[in-house]
């Protein structure tokens, strides 16, 4: 494309981005979650009490500048783990209109499919629930769509260039995948601009060696750092990747990543039609082929396809923009505005779940501290990190297998998954069409009290 083919915006056009951009963000504080609920977001918040990758405190690689942006806030706004990782997420989420339209324009796109493709995003049912969460996936997308635009403006000046070197390293210190995604902007903008290229690449090397350095440096130095980095990476390719025996063939998950990242039938049928669409409209045009291709190769080929709707939205910017060139020129106000009326009709019951209610893991934590805080408290393996962020000041045993029930009246069972056991008491969330969007995990967690253990018979 003609790095110089950029269009300006009309006067309405302005005033519709300006208007579009206030909407969206405010549409963001329905997706605010009322506490955390994943495993991650518990790790993360582990991360701010104790950073350390070697305890997967947070998992490897570390996300160094993410924890690091919400040290800042828990200090300088004097609040919890938990609430300072989830400002960072929130106040990103903010952004992602804005950033999407501002790519869309480099690429160039018209005012239309512009503003198009960042509704569309902002929407997706993924992207808008993890934007009230407390994981890393919205603000890593935000940045490295930002990234990605800077780097394309930087075909045309040495400004936007370095600005883009800049906040690429910072987004590869959130999520290293980030550099997928920047790699072929930074390429473009490498052939047209190659002396401040070259100094732009050295600062995206700097950052992502001042960051990981000081993340395996408050983990304990470099040796056990690049061990822990060894397992995790062991851990992906046989669990995970398509290396693993056990993860069924690229052929039978590829619909999890290409075609339906969320289980929203009728939404994934309209974007899917209309992608196809906007790939045979914009063949002759690769550039978000190469810039999102390589990280959907690289999420179908390597991560969980259980949690393709999270991991998905690195590249749903590539969905959004073949979805807005390929809705039809006529009554495309009208296409759209019903795209946008399924997504948010579909995806607002999901989020009011988590925005009024307490998720089962934190629920059923509270219920242990308010009752059973003398006993004895028995973990299940998957409310480890939840049970060691939540109550650490209780005793806890962790259980690899967590059997049904514990003979031990002076104990008491933390479980994931309901239980019919006397006494227990189950915290659940209703599935659809949260399960639609969310891992299907830690729907149910039960608290079972200890028994007396019954005498066999003589």
């Amino acid at each position: 494309m003609d790095a110089g083919a950029l269009k300006p915006l009309t006067r309405n056009e302005r005033i519709a981005a300006w208007s579009l951009a206030i909407i969206v963000a405010l549409s963001r504080w329905p997706a605010v979650s009322r506490t955390l609920w994943d495993w991650d977001e518990a790790l993360f918040a582990l991360a701010l009490r104790d950073y350390d990758v070697i305890a997967h405190h947070p998992h490897p690689p570390g996300f160094p500048l993410f924890i690091a942006f919400a040290k800042v806030i828990a200090m300088l706004a004097n609040v919890d783990a938990f609430p300072a990782i989830q400002c960072v997420v929130v106040l990103a989420s903010l952004f992602i209109f804005p950033a999407m339209f501002f790519l869309a324009r480099e690429l160039p796109l018209p005012a239309f499919a512009a503003l198009a493709s960042a509704l569309l995003l902002a929407f997706f049912p993924n992207v808008w629930f993890y934007g009230g969460t407390a994981l890393s996936d919205v603000p890593s997308l935000v940045l490295a769509l930002l990234a990605a635009a800077l780097l394309l403006r930087g075909r045309r000046s040495d400004a936007a260039l370095i600005g883009g070197a800049v906040v690429l390293g910072i987004a590869a210190g959130f999520r290293p995948q980030n550099l997928l995604i920047g790699f072929g902007p930074f390429v473009l903008a490498f052939l047209h601009r190659r002396r401040t290229a070259v100094i732009g690449a050295v600062i995206v090397v700097v950052i992502i060696v001042a960051t990981y350095g000081t993340a395996a440096s408050l983990s304990g130095g470099w040796e056990v750092y690049r061990t822990a980095l060894t397992k995790h990476e062991q851990y992906i390719r046989s669990i995970d990747s398509f290396l693993s025996p056990t993860r069924p063939g690229l052929v039978q998950v590829a619909d999890d990543f290409f075609l339906r990242p969320f289980r929203a039938p009728l939404i994934n049928i309209v974007i899917t039609l209309l992608a196809a669409a906007g790939l045979y409209k914009m063949r002759r045009e690769p550039l978000p082929l190469l810039i999102f291709g390589p990280f959907l190769l690289f999420a179908w080929l390597f991560l969980d396809f259980n949690s393709s709707s999270r991991f998905s939205i690195g590249y749903m910017p590539l969905f959004a923009l073949l979805s807005a060139c390929g809705i039809p020129s006529r009554a495309r106000e009208i296409v759209l505005s019903v795209v946008l009326a399924l997504m948010i009709v579909w995806t607002s019951p999901a989020l009011r779940v988590v925005h009024t209610t307490a998720s089962p893991t934190v629920a059923a934590v509270e219920h242990v501290r308010a009752h059973y805080a003398s006993r004895v408290i028995y973990v299940d393996e998957p409310l480890a990190a939840h049970a060691a962020l939540l109550m650490p000041e209780l005793e806890q045993h962790i259980v690899r297998v967590a059997p049904p029930l514990i003979d031990d009246p002076d104990a008491v069972l933390l479980r994931e998954g309901a239980s019919t056991a006397r006494g227990a008491v189950n915290f659940k969330r209703k599935r659809d069409p949260l399960s639609g969007i969310a891992r299907k995990r830690y729907f149910e967690v039960s608290v079972i009290p200890g028994r007396r253990p019954v005498s066999p018979p003589p």
